[in-house]
């Protein structure tokens, strides 16, 4: 009976053409990814090559690889729908996560030397290359159109960030950070992967326009409606993971805590911007026929994560644990636009992630400009007095947390504007996500203004508080983030477009 079915094997006729079209690798879809794996090649090579005292040029070299992965997306990149044989999307939206993804991973690669001078540990290449690696796998998440693609895009940002969270040698935090992100990633990402089996299943196709023609024309009724549901709650919960979503977000605030502040950074901003792009893709464009088998899921999970959030916030010492629980209360207002799936909320949400990395990525590296070789500055008595000391780096933390509290006219102020006004325009009981969202953004600016008032407000600080003036590296990340919070929010019209631009496939 095999050889019957070895000899049929022979017997079929395959058509040319289509052999042809299996056998094309589709090379310029993917341009910034090649660009960023060459580059970390040549980081593990300049080290073997170049002198101790010269490490720091490591992290110059990461900074271009990164920049020039940016570059080849707008000029490099095919323009197409989806490549791979449809795998892989090469669409605006590709090159709009390219850009934030990769330009974030490049500031946070050059604040890094300060950082590791500051605390006296050496920035090994090591460390380069996984931050390099961490940064394409967020990046391909965002560009995935296939459950298998998406799940080894989903692995390769997530090992070596397992890694770098405990990268410091002699820090027991940092150890126990890196133990318990990759303990409790694991269980998230089994139910994920559970998840995706099912819907494979049920649909029998890995592909994102497979399974959301399956449910155009099937639905979640018959034999297998049972599994589809199944599958969709455990994807949900993979996704809640990641994006840091209550009751699935404890482990944040210790990691973030334990994490070295540049890959604290980075997984606050590119986690979420990843996280975030592969929510638009799976459930306004995979799972979109049985949108209303999903909106009630992440219409809770908005709701819950605004309002914890930002309550346990309130009571924080340490200013990465407050940032850290203003990420959860941040991942619910991006969940907002997600619910009320609109135009309106889908371009929200894009805009306002451009406004969070900005303003995000500014108040860590102010953290990153404070910290000691011990850990210390990072607690909030640690700011009194900052705005006598160092006005500048004062003056980048105001203007972040403005922006976070959603001040006019900062970035932080229209993104809300849009994410809440999507769910004004989807009515009914999407209302109360607005009404939640103003409620607990009134909250937020209460922690926020706890910090602007111990740097300009509290009695001069007896303590040191920068030894040295900041690199100037570190300047001109601080540069970027501010004037870049203030520019998008003084001129959010352009930013605005290109949002609306990158989303417009899914309406």
């Amino acid at each position: 009976m095999g050889l019957s079915a070895i000899n049929a094997l022979y017997q079929v006729k395959i058509d040319k053409a289509e052999l042809d079209k299996l056998g094309q690798i589709e090379w310029g879809a993917l341009w910034p990814a090649w660009i960023v794996s060459g580059g970390i090649l040549l980081i593990l090579l300049a080290d073997l090559i170049l002198p101790k005292s010269q490490k720091n040029a490591l992290a110059i070299l990461s900074f271009i690889t990164l920049v020039a992965a940016v570059a080849s997306a707008f000029t490099l990149m095919d323009n197409k729908a989806s490549a791979f044989q449809g795998m892989v999307a090469a669409d605006d939206l590709s090159r709009y996560m390219a850009a934030l993804i990769f330009g974030a991973g490049a500031l946070v690669i050059l604040a890094s030397p300060d950082y590791f001078s500051r605390i006296g540990v050496e920035a090994r290449s090591e460390y380069y290359a996984l931050m390099l690696a961490a940064i394409t796998g967020m990046w391909l998440l965002a560009v995935s159109l296939n459950l298998m693609v998406f799940f080894v895009a989903l692995e390769l940002f997530s090992l070596p960030l397992y890694v770098l969270a405990g990268f410091l040698p002699r820090s027991l935090r940092g150890h126990e950070a890196g133990f318990k992100y990759f303990l409790l990633s694991s269980f998230a990402t089994a139910f994920m992967l559970y998840g995706m089996a099912l819907l494979f299943g049920v649909s029998g196709t890995t592909q994102f326009n497979g399974i959301a023609a399956y449910f155009t024309k099937n639905g979640v009724s018959g034999d297998y409606g049972i599994l589809a549901l199944v599958g969709l709650g455990m994807l949900s919960v993979g996704f809640a993971f990641k994006v840091s979503a209550v009751p699935f977000h404890m482990w944040t605030p210790d990691v973030y805590e334990g994490s070295p502040t540049p890959v604290t950074a980075l997984m606050a901003v590119g986690t979420k911007a990843a996280i975030i792009a592969a929510f638009l893709r799976v459930y306004t464009g995979m799972l979109e026929p049985i949108k209303l088998q999903w909106q009630p899921i992440i219409f809770v999970l908005a709701i819950v994560t605004m309002i914890v959030g930002n309550m346990m916030a309130l009571s924080q010492q340490s200013v990465k644990r407050l940032l850290a629980y203003s990420a959860i209360a941040q991942a619910g207002y991006l969940l907002v636009g997600i619910a009320s799936d609109n135009s309106l909320g889908r371009e929200g949400v894009l805009f306002y992630l451009f406004s969070y990395t900005l303003m995000t990525l500014g108040a860590f590296t102010v953290i990153l400009a404070l910290e000691g070789p011990r850990g210390e500055g990072q607690d909030i008595s640690y700011f009194t007095g900052l705005a006598r000391n160092h006005p500048g780096l004062a003056a980048v933390m105001t203007v972040c947390l403005l922006s976070l509290g959603g001040i006019p006219p900062t970035a932080g102020f229209f993104g809300k504007a849009l994410v809440f006004g999507s769910a004004v325009q989807a009515g009914g009981w999407y209302l109360a996500l607005a009404l939640v969202g103003v409620a607990t953004s009134v909250i937020a600016v209460f922690y926020y203004f706890r910090i602007v008032v111990q740097m300009y407000m509290a009695g001069d600080s007896t303590r040191k508080v920068v030894e040295g003036r900041p690199g100037w590296a570190l300047v001109f990340v601080l540069m970027v983030t501010s004037i870049g919070t203030l520019t998008l929010g003084i001129l959010a019209g352009p930013a605005f477009e290109w949002a609306k631009q990158a989303v417009a496939f899914l309406r």
